[in-house]
């Protein structure tokens, strides 16, 4: 065998086993922690999307990923890579799409998974930066919420207890321990909102009695319904700014110069916050009227000079149904 043939057969063999360890250490290199390979993008099932919507969907979320740093290839339709996969999936509900996003190693290997409602494909645009963030930050989708990615799913107006408002008018007589104030007349107006177990609102009350007391309060509290049929007992509460007064008259002496007695005046007055309780029976709350007969206790926290006031009332009251916004007299 000629030297010059020899020569040039070792230095062939020499080039390519060099070329084949370059090869090599660069395809590992590629594949290191610090030069990941980029992961595949897989555009999964996507019924009743247009085959160009689901892909610039798919587009919209990688550019998503890569902003957070994760390094993906462009979306495909299909794959047979046995290293990392993002899942895309659209799923519709009626005219809603059901948005997925999962994280999968191998392919059918779910690691993580984060899912959203929207309302139509345009609003991949708000839900992208949510669902790579929550996917990749490994966060809650609710916190991955921001002003500008509300969507309009999220922002549909809510289902709600059914319930009515009313106004509510009354008159009741007041007792008041330690005076001769026995059903004095009085005086309620107030607002409330009902629903079949609970009620809210807020009143304000007056009642006097000539050379004895004067009280007036404002009130919010609550009620409790025990069913919700068209009678139903009811207990309940709350605060109240409460003023009261009152004026005590009686013989003191007689004085022999004008031959006659004189009178001395006792007085007091004070305001405050306040408690009150109540109990009592509505009845005809099938209709958009209501009649109640009502117990109700008033306890100021502060006494008056001399003299403590606490009203017990029993009255009764005639509730309306109205319209808000479509002022008193909207029934």
């Amino acid at each position: 065998m000629p030297k010059n043939f020899l020569f040039k057969y070792t230095l062939f063999f020499t080039v390519l086993l060099i070329l084949c360890a370059y090869t090599e250490v660069f395809a590992q290199q590629r594949s290191s922690p610090e030069n990941p390979k980029s992961a595949t993008v897989l555009i999964g099932d996507h019924p009743g999307i247009e085959e160009i919507d689901a892909e610039s969907a798919a587009r919209l979320i990688v550019t998503e990923l890569r902003n957070l740093g994760v390094s993906v290839d462009d979306p495909v339709d299909r794959t047979k890579t046995s290293g990392t996969v993002y899942r895309i999936t659209f799923n519709r509900l009626g005219q809603k799409i059901l948005v997925k996003l999962s994280h999968e190693m191998p392919l059918g290997t779910v690691l993580n998974e984060k899912q959203l409602w929207i309302d139509n494909i345009e609003e991949v645009i708000k839900a992208a930066p949510r669902l790579a963030d929550a996917l990749v930050n490994d966060k809650e989708i609710d916190q991955a919420i921001d002003m500008e990615t509300v969507t309009a799913h999220e922002a549909a107006e809510l289902n709600k207890t059914p319930g009515e408002s009313l106004w509510n008018l009354g008159i009741f007589g007041a007792f008041i321990a330690g005076t001769d104030a026995t059903a004095n007349p009085g005086y309620e107006f107030g607002w409330s909102y009902e629903t079949p177990k609970y009620g809210v609102g807020t009143e304000f009350r007056l009642s006097a009695s000539e050379y004895e007391y004067m009280f007036a309060s404002w009130s919010i509290g609550g009620r409790y319904f025990f069913n919700a049929k068209n009678i139903s007992p009811y207990v309940g509460g709350g605060l109240s700014i409460f003023g009261g007064s009152y004026e005590d008259s009686y013989d003191y002496d007689y004085d022999p110069f004008f031959d006659d007695y004189y009178y001395d005046d006792e007085s007091g007055q004070d305001s405050g916050l306040g408690a009150y309780f109540v109990g009592g029976i509505s009845m005809l709350r099938l209709t958009k009227s209501r009649l109640k007969l009502e117990v109700r206790v008033d306890r100021p926290f502060f006494s008056l000079p001399g003299d403590d006031m606490m009203p017990i009332t029993f009255g009764i009251f005639f509730s309306q149904h109205y319209v808000p916004g479509g002022g008193c007299l909207s029934f």
